[in-house]
């Protein structure tokens, strides 16, 4: 009949939908954050960055790409890696994720105990004429470190403040964006455990190891809250006027609290803090952290998170029209901001846990962030007996990377092995295509891909190390283009200075 359409013999059902929809969204993810680091490659002022997934670590041993058992896992063993949370887009999402279980883990479990968490912002005025570093230096080395080692917060003697609000710990995080009237925005993001009761700390020299295990859990008396909430937005707003009176906070914007106690919230905020510099922000926010959380979710007034100053100066580079693409900023001008940003965040820390709080939840040690960090980048070179593993030779790794299609490599391994087919047949077929010799690329078994990186590991030592000089000389290099980022930062991104509205 006219107008009827045949019902489809085979409807797919909403789960399945569902993870057709979640695997295209990790598709475009993974296309755009390849697109980034391809950027990258050709342009970044950082040595380890311009390398990062573009060769192999031993020339000898290639890489294993490994595919899981369902298809739904590719992982890389033996690529180099930069393990960037700052200026690594593909890196970063990796950090990002292991962030994301830790902190979710630790903040769910302390408020489903019996605790409650004080999400903190802090912010400092900043103009455009500004630079990041001074902005950032500030904020982390002169006055967080201060507020920490505050009398009150830092007196551990019965009856205090920090006591009667039972302190268990920090996880602070840092968040840069930048704006088109004020310039660089840096700014803190706290998570401050509270209503926990632990044994106190062994003195120093004691040779005691400290258990930081939470013996009870109490929800905090409200004046206390509402003190501590002054004490430390009077310490911030002073701490930052004294080490730079141009960063002054103004009283209404410079410090926000938010106290939460529900489990629902605390996963959001777990989600949240992890994510600050990606373009993702937690999809799961209950009315409260709705309500609570809207200042964050997204940055405001023309704002680009860092990561965004990356993706659209990519396409840009890629020919993509401007007014197509989200942001603000020419080639130039994003150039000049994106310099600025990765060379001045290199080395620095991104998130810090306090001492304990980890260990806390057993989550892990309490060791540097950044240690860390690269320990989530070289866990995707884990696999499992089951994977189906392909060898890779070094010279095939790297024109994979001259041709720019690490990503179509995995996906054609990927969806063969879903398809229940021989994944070296997609991938040397995928490879003849573009014009790179498949005759590196066969199938490993787990005992010759063992026995492949127990040789690796054994001749790693032999492998070359930047010298003290070389070293020298690319320090004295990135400080040098430091210099000219700002100076083009200030020539064609804001010529005068702008308005002093705090953003």
């Amino acid at each position: 009949m006219k107008g009827n359409k045949f019902p489809d013999p085979d409807p797919k059902t909403p789960a399945e939908l569902a993870a057709e929809a979640a695997d295209l969204r990790r598709k475009e993810r993974e296309r755009r954050n390849y697109s980034g680091l391809y950027f990258q490659w050709d342009h970044s002022k950082l040595k380890s960055i311009r390398g990062c997934r573009r060769s192999a670590r031993d020339e000898g041993a290639g890489v294993t790409l490994t595919v899981s058992a369902d298809g739904q896992q590719v992982g890389r063993k033996g690529l180099n890696r930069c393990a960037s949370v700052w200026a690594c887009p593909v890196c970063e999402a990796v950090i990002r994720g292991q962030r994301a279980t830790d902190a979710d883990t630790a903040i769910t479990e302390h408020v489903r105990r019996g605790g409650m968490v004080l999400f903190v912002t802090f912010t400092v005025r900043h103009w455009s004429n500004h630079d990041l570093e001074d902005l950032i230096r500030v904020q982390v080395r002169e006055v967080w470190k201060g507020l920490l080692q505050g009398r009150k917060w830092a007196r551990s003697e019965a009856g205090n403040l920090r006591n009667r609000l039972g302190v268990v710990g920090t996880i602070r995080v840092i968040e840069v964006t930048v704006g088109q009237i004020n310039g660089w925005h840096p700014h803190l993001h706290v998570a401050v455990f509270l209503g926990g009761r632990q044994d106190p700390k062994p003195k120093r020299g004691s040779g005691e190891k400290w258990d930081p295990t939470v013996r009870s859990y109490f929800r905090p008396a409200d004046a206390d809250l509402d003190a501590f909430e002054a004490e430390w937005k009077a310490a911030w707003i002073g701490g930052v006027t004294a080490a730079n009176p141009d960063f002054r906070p103004s009283a209404r914007d410079g410090v926000n609290f938010k106290r939460v106690y529900t489990v629902k919230d605390a996963a959001a905020i777990g989600k949240y803090i992890s994510k600050v510099q990606g373009t993702d922000v937690a999809s799961d926010w209950s009315v409260g952290a709705e309500l609570a959380m809207s200042h964050v979710k997204q940055a405001r007034g023309g704002n680009m998170k860092a990561m965004d100053i990356l993706f659209r100066l990519a396409a840009l580079r890629g020919g993509q029209v401007a007014d197509d693409l989200p942001g603000w900023g020419s080639i130039e001008q994003l150039a000049a901001l994106w310099s600025e940003y990765e060379l001045t965040t290199k080395g620095g820390q991104n998130m810090a846990w306090s001492e304990g709080l980890k260990r806390a939840y057993g989550i892990g040690t309490d060791e540097n962030q950044d240690a860390a960090d690269r320990q989530a980048v070289d866990a995707e070179d884990a696999g499992t007996a089951d994977d189906r593993m392909l060898h890779l030779s070094a010279r095939t790794q790297l024109e994979i990377g001259r041709k720019r299609v690490i990503v179509e490599v995995g996906e054609a391994a990927r969806e063969a092995v879903k398809s229940d087919e021989d994944p070296v047949i997609a991938v040397r077929a995928l490879l003849a295509l573009v014009g790179i010799d498949s005759m590196g690329v066969w199938e490993l078994s787990a005992d010759e891909d063992e026995a492949k990186w127990k040789a690796s590991a054994e001749n790693a030592a032999a492998r070359s190390v930047e010298s003290e000089d070389a070293r020298a000389k690319r320090k004295l290099r990135e400080a040098t283009d430091l210099r000219a980022a700002r100076t083009d930062r200030k020539r064609l991104v804001w010529k005068t200075t702008a308005t002093t509205t705090q953003e």
